[in-house]
């Protein structure tokens, strides 16, 4: 269930561009109430850091005629942090990464205080990454192969490799002021989640993007995005109820080199049986939520020997 956010996410900050910082254009009454945003070449050698925690609850009661009331009730957080770092690049497209990866983790605890702790495969280990032949070949450090189920899980966390961005590539050329929706940056991003979406049915929809704030940091001028999409999971053979979570949050963006900065969606969730089911008396009240965070920074590089 986490898979699809953690892609979506990742892959929104998959190209790591330098930044040495850009002004704010806008003269007049809109001094400071514009920004321009430039694409950049990649940076061969530069490691960014990414933090994503992700957190999930539940609870729940259904009800049917001729039925027991079952509660659902369930708390999840999974956590994974990483380090990738771009080791060959054409332009603006990194072809190589290695990805070191932390802590990879997901926690589950039912209602009644049991936790699973399920740690990734990949959790405190590093691979390297390159796009050659239409595809991503993944090694360990020392060139060997690995698992199938490691190579599944690098390849999903770098994801973007050998292509453009295509979020950062719909960002606009000319300056955007506040207020202003991207379109196609919002259609970008709602591409970007349906790909990772994982299972047949999963739709992203009614995706909007708007600048909300620019904020001058030691990098460079920032935009605050406001974004909004809405989630539905159909029911299905193990599952007879539907969900849905309606997020709302915020992005931080670097005008530079389009780098995102930090990342935060939040929304309730929702549970409804099938028409059919509601149709017999099936009901589900209670309540839910769903929220995430990532945040990012490019490390300073090591020091020369």
């Amino acid at each position: 269930m986490w898979s699809w956010v953690a892609v979506a996410v990742m892959s929104l900050s998959s190209v790591s561009l330098g930044a040495q910082g850009d002004e704010v254009k806008g003269d007049g009454d809109e001094q400071g109430r514009t920004i321009r945003f430039t694409k950049k070449d990649a940076v061969v050698g530069e490691s960014e850091e990414q933090r994503l925690r992700m957190e999930m609850t539940q609870e729940f009661s259904v009800t049917a005629p001729e039925m027991e009331p079952e509660s659902i009730s369930l708390k999840s957080a999974m956590v994974q942090n990483q380090v990738l770092t771009t080791l060959a690049a054409k332009g603006r497209i990194v072809t190589q990464r290695k990805i070191a990866y932390g802590e990879v983790q997901d926690v589950t605890k039912d209602g009644n205080g049991k936790e699973t702790r399920e740690v990734a495969a990949v959790s405190g280990k590093s691979y390297l990454g390159e796009f050659k032949k239409g595809r991503i070949a993944v090694t360990d450090l020392d060139g060997m192969a690995v698992t199938k189920q490691v190579r599944e899980m690098v390849v999903s966390d770098l994801e973007g490799l050998g292509e453009e961005d295509p979020i950062v590539a719909a960002f606009p050329e000319a300056p955007l002021k506040i207020g202003d929706s991207v379109e196609r940056v919002a259609k970008a991003f709602q591409d970007s989640l349906q790909k990772g979406g994982g299972g047949d049915g999963v739709v992203f929809k009614d995706t909007r993007i708007q600048l909300s704030e620019i904020r001058h940091e030691a990098r460079g001028p920032v935009g605050v995005f406001t974004v909004s999409t809405t989630l539905e999971v159909p029911a299905d053979e193990e599952s007879p109820v539907a969900m849905s979570v309606t997020y709302q949050g915020t992005m931080n963006i670097l005008a530079a080199g389009i780098v995102l900065t930090s990342f935060s969606m939040a929304g309730p969730l929702k549970l409804t049986p099938t028409p059919e089911l509601f149709e017999l008396g099936m009901r589900v009240t209670g309540k839910g939520d769903s929220r995430l965070v990532l945040t990012t920074r490019v490390l300073p590089p090591p020091p020369k020997k």
